[in-house]
């Protein structure tokens, strides 16, 4: 398995977005923070770690390839807000390519054993806002 430094946040993003494309729910659901959120693309809240572990079976289901560019990310003290741009390939359980693409607003919080945790993960940025 490749090696990602989870004590800074491109290296959690990256081993986050590892965990999803190998299918690894338990893992994913790892770099959340026990207080943690996940915004679906509807805009539906899921918070705390019982609720996400069903969003992220439902992304590791797909073992979705993430790749990220253009990334920004603003740290204070141990909070860290990470945007980026991304694009999903993947396919559904019943074997359908899928691709999608958007914009992460995300907010990560730092543990006491300097691991960066998602506290908001928002993947699909402001276009929740969107009819």
């Amino acid at each position: 398995m490749e090696e990602f430094d989870r004590k800074i946040p491109a290296g959690a993003v990256g081993y986050f977005r590892n965990c999803l494309k190998n299918g690894n729910v338990e893992d994913a659901l790892s770099c959340f923070d026990s207080q943690g959120l996940y915004i679906d693309r509807s805009g539906k809240e899921m918070k705390g770690l019982q609720q996400i572990e069903m969003a992220m079976k439902s992304l590791c289901i797909l073992k979705p390839s993430i790749v990220g560019s253009a990334a920004h990310v603003s740290i204070v003290e141990d909070l860290a807000m990470w945007l980026d741009k991304w694009t999903m390939t993947g396919k559904t359980p019943d074997g359908h390519p899928l691709e999608m693409n958007g914009h992460t607003s995300c907010i990560l919080k730092r543990n006491e054993a300097g691991i960066w945790l998602w506290l908001v993960d928002n993947p699909f940025g402001s276009a929740i806002l969107e009819d």
